[in-house]
């Protein structure tokens, strides 16, 4: 099974959270057998919009603890991204950068240069992309994110770790897995696992490290570990207490059991 469902399976088992109160919007397809294994309510989103998605979930029924999983969050679906980092949104954003995703739009991926020259076969930047990548932990750090970490997805047992935290804290919540897929990487199963174990030898940990200096780049270790925990009201929180500032015993505030 995939590294990182194995992780998430473990994270969920060590959080103590019923996979029942767990809904994954995804706009990585997952296998039926995964999901029915997992045990957890999944949705398949068109690409870029999980995190719209799973904040609906949250908004709708608060006593739900929303997962989503996204691949490119950097371009389509992006705002969404920076706006659920401001509002504090109560999601955890599990961020699988593959370095490389199929052409959509005739766009390239933004998450990861490529050293290598592709072919021209490959339909986005043939010839490797010179833009700077984003730091994906440092903009969720930016825009408001009270949770981040970075492991490649043979951390299975700190991935695993990190996600019990998460899924037990409230607010906007980041973990970013590395695992490199190949040229057309289609689905969340697969991966290039040459690449990843090279990745996974060439990190190290530094757990507290600021995001603003974890930017991979190729010429240096990768950077993982956690690197901000920290707390802040949720934005239903902000809105309950708002509103009930606004017009007292006029409102009722929103959120079930646990929101």
């Amino acid at each position: 099974m995939n590294p990182i469902i194995t992780a998430f399976a473990k994270g969920i088992k060590k959080s103590g959270v019923k996979p029942s109160r767990i809904s994954v919007p995804s706009d990585i397809p997952f296998e039926p057998e995964v999901v029915k294994h997992l045990g957890v309510d999944f949705f398949h989103t068109i690409r870029g919009r999980a995190i719209a998605f799973g904040t609906g979930l949250k908004l709708g029924n608060p006593d739900l603890i929303v997962v989503p999983f996204i691949g490119d969050m950097m371009t389509i679906g992006g705002n969404h991204f920076v706006h659920g980092g401001r509002r504090n949104m109560d999601l955890l954003i599990i961020c699988v950068n593959n370095f490389v995703y199929r052409e959509i739009g005739g766009k390239s991926a933004p998450i990861q240069k490529c050293e290598k020259e592709q072919t021209t076969t490959q339909k986005f930047s043939p010839y490797s992309t010179f833009e700077k990548p984003f730091n994906a932990t440092h903009l969720a750090n930016s825009c408001g994110a009270v949770y981040t970490a970075r492991w490649t997805a043979l951390h299975t047992d700190e991935l695993a770790n990190s996600i019990a935290e998460a899924l037990n804290k409230r607010g906007f919540s980041v973990i970013e897995v590395l695992l490199p897929g190949p040229n057309y990487y289609t689905s969340i199963k697969e991966t290039d696992s040459n690449l990843l174990n090279f990745y996974y030898k060439n990190s190290v940990i530094k757990n507290g490290e600021a995001p603003r200096f974890v930017t991979i780049t190729p010429k240096e270790k990768i950077i993982v570990g956690k690197f901000i925990d920290k707390e802040r009201p949720t934005f239903i929180e902000q809105y309950n207490a708002q509103l009930s500032k606004t017009l007292g015993d006029k409102f009722t505030p929103h959120g079930g059991k646990n929101g």
